[in-house]
């Protein structure tokens, strides 16, 4: 998942979920990270909370329904 602002209208929606903070160390365990989503020119006009997990060579994300019914997360793929 992006760790920086997601430009509007990427990863198949309108407004691009992405992670505020850095993902954990294996060390760290499960962590509570907010996700913003980016509309109308503010990068975090919605927001929730997940949990992550590094599981080493992955992480292993625990993923809510968005707030708002036509958010979605991105992926860390291109968008």
């Amino acid at each position: 998942m992006p760790t920086s602002c997601v430009p509007e209208k990427r990863c198949g929606t309108h407004a691009p979920g992405w992670m505020d903070g850095n993902h954990p160390t294996v060390a760290d365990g499960i962590v509570t990270r907010k996700v913003c989503y980016h509309w109308t020119k503010n990068c975090c006009r919605w927001s929730n909370y997940i949990k992550v997990r590094n599981c080493g060579a992955f992480y292993v994300y625990q993923l809510p329904k968005t707030p708002v019914c036509w958010l979605r997360y991105c992926g860390n793929g291109r968008y």
